[in-house]
């Protein structure tokens, strides 16, 4: 009856997993860059980053995936149990869904982290054999609290150079609308190749759900099914870019007011960059803010307004999102112990 119970929550943790990888797909904001600068339709802005964020999740998420399910939890915890990896993930995915639909960029990872830190307190809590020092990866958790402050300013800054890098090469230089057109048709194509890129690396850094299948390795129906169920979370990766992803996209579009192909270049280069260092090393990160930063950056360079009240309303949910899920994710795992189901 026991392993009878633990198949059908495994069952149920994979469906979320699903669910959980279609918020995130629903909450990247990548392309935003590409939207605005209008050289395709945003049909295919959606299609294009679609791809690749599954591309990048079935491929090469395994490294972040990894830290996930495995790496953050410290000596005296083992592994996850089913019930903690299910508040985890129920925690996330209200809060994902939630930013989806408001259409601000939540950090997947913040999310997901502040999560598991409310359920590995809670289990530590109600398990006093456990020493809380024992409970997490000291070591990771302070590197990759250090690259959530780090990638955004270093966003910020790659933008801000290579917009006035290409403004002194070329910009000055250009005289009459027929130049500034061909300069701009060049990177029409070098935009388009670099949205595709930041979106590949996007799914490879936002995999959270994979992370999840990780920890469920030995778990009866995914053993054996491991690459399958890859598959499937790029899929509904896929699916919540194009459905849901949409008013993210066009709410941090519409910060990078009238931008030129070079200008979302610029943008996606900046991130590009990021996202290239960081996730062969494991770590994953807010692209989310990275690309926001990269905004502020090129905005700031070109001496154009920033849309404050816009950029506060996101930072108050960035700041919110770790207590939120964390608090969310313990009264989760509470609410399961507290009912007698573990």
């Amino acid at each position: 009856m026991a392993a009878d119970l633990t198949t059908i929550i495994v069952i149920v943790l994979i469906i979320l997993a699903l669910l959980l990888s279609f918020s995130i797909g629903g909450n990247d904001e990548t392309p935003a860059p590409l939207a605005a600068a209008g050289i395709i339709k945003f049909k295919y802005v959606l299609i294009l980053g679609g791809i690749g964020l599954a591309l990048g999740t079935i491929f090469l998420s395994e490294q972040v995936a990894k830290y996930v399910g495995q790496d953050f939890l410290g000596p005296d915890i083992p592994k996850y149990t089913t019930y903690m990896l299910l508040s985890v993930l129920i925690s996330a995915i209200i809060w994902l869904i939630i930013g989806s639909f408001a259409g601000i960029p939540l950090s997947s990872t913040h999310s997901l982290f502040g999560s598991i830190f409310g359920v590995i307190v809670v289990h530590t809590l109600m398990n006093p054999d456990i020493d809380p020092t024992g409970a997490f990866n000291g070591d990771k958790a302070v590197e990759v609290m250090l690259t959530w402050v780090i990638s955004p300013i270093v966003g910020f800054i790659i933008s801000y150079i290579l917009y006035k890098v290409i403004a002194k090469l070329f910009l000055k230089k250009l005289k009459g609308l027929n130049q500034i057109e061909n300069f701009e048709k060049i990177f029409t194509w070098a935009l388009l190749i670099a949205g595709f890129g930041v979106s590949l690396l996007s799914g490879a850094n936002s995999a959270e759900a994979v992370g999840i299948l990780f920890a469920l390795k030995g778990e009866y129906p995914v053993s054996g099914q491991y690459f399958f169920y890859k598959v499937l979370l790029g899929i509904f990766a896929f699916l919540g870019l194009y459905i849901a992803g949409r008013y993210v996209i066009r709410n941090l579009a519409a910060q990078a007011t009238d931008a030129r192909p070079s200008e979302g270049f610029i943008l996606q280069t900046a991130a590009l960059i990021v996202l290239f260092v960081v996730t062969p090393m494991g770590i994953p990160i807010s692209h989310s803010h990275v690309i926001v930063f990269a905004i502020l950056g090129l905005n700031r360079a070109q001496k154009k307004e920033v849309d404050y009240k816009g950029l506060g309303k996101m930072v108050i949910y960035w700041v919110l999102t770790l207590p939120i899920a964390a608090i969310m994710g313990g009264l989760i795992y509470l609410g399961f112990h507290m009912n007698g189901l573990f």
